[in-house]
């Protein structure tokens, strides 16, 4: 069951949208918030996976509350509120998943939820990861990059690091291919969450990461086809913002 919250002033649209939502299989609005600040507040013990959020709030504005989640919940699904659907688009761009408009367009949103609940059953969504001493399971879009290490492999996310007990070439196989690249012998890359590629020598790449302190490394000869992924990419809808430096 997904857990959904509203965070909309207008008290009778956010009764309706609750309505409509909750008539859906598998949703379950568990909380309505008529501001940010409010939500803020109980973010932390609800852990929502679906935000519906309205931009034009009283006090801190949707698109403030959006980047603050971002920086905790880079992975929620977070669908805007507007009745402005021209000003939306570069927010959408960078913080959300989807938006719906007012009035509300119950056709558009349940395309929305569609959407979503669909992306949840993509085979490979999830990878089951063995380590030494338990079964980790994540979402694949939460890894940043993969390392090499002997015949283990070092993944990496925004949250935590840990070692597992495959070989690189055995996650490559079984990640996302239109996500994740093979930077170089010892890499595997989320191109979602680039953040820029800087030249480190003559035959090499550094390639940073949003959210982690650590970097991957491409080789130099590879970076035509890695442009050409990215490209790609973004093309079908990654939200990745790298800069080449």
């Amino acid at each position: 069951m997904y857990k959904a919250v509203i965070v909309e002033d207008d008290v009778f649209f956010r009764q309706k949208l609750a309505t409509v939502i909750s008539s859906t299989l598998d949703i379950e609005v568990v909380c309505t918030f008529s501001s940010g600040e409010e939500f803020l507040m109980q973010i932390n013990k609800m852990h929502p996976d679906i935000l519906f959020l309205d931009i034009g709030l009283p006090g801190i504005s949707g698109i403030q509350v959006a980047e603050l989640v971002r920086e905790d919940y880079p992975y929620m699904e977070i669908i805007l509120i507007t009745a402005d659907e021209h000003y939306l688009q570069e927010a959408v761009r960078l913080y959300a998943s989807d938006f719906i408009t007012k009035p509300l367009d119950i056709a558009r949103l349940n395309q929305t939820m569609s959407r979503i609940m669909k992306k949840s059953l993509i085979p490979g969504l999830l990878i089951e990861l063995k380590t030494t001493d338990s079964v980790e399971i994540l979402r694949q879009e939460e890894i940043c990059f993969v390392e090499a290490m002997a015949k283990k492999s070092i993944i990496y996310t925004m949250k935590k690091t840990l070692t597992c007990l495959h070989l690189i070439r055995e996650l490559e196989e079984r990640l996302d291919k239109r996500q994740f690249f093979r930077s170089n012998r010892s890499y595997l890359v989320n191109l979602r969450w680039i953040d820029a590629v800087r030249p480190t020598s003559r035959t090499t790449f550094q390639i940073t990461f949003q959210g982690i302190k650590e970097s991957a490394y491409l080789q130099k000869k590879r970076y035509p086809e890695f442009r050409e992924r990215l490209k790609l990419f973004l093309g079908e809808g990654g939200q990745s913002q790298w800069r080449s430096v």
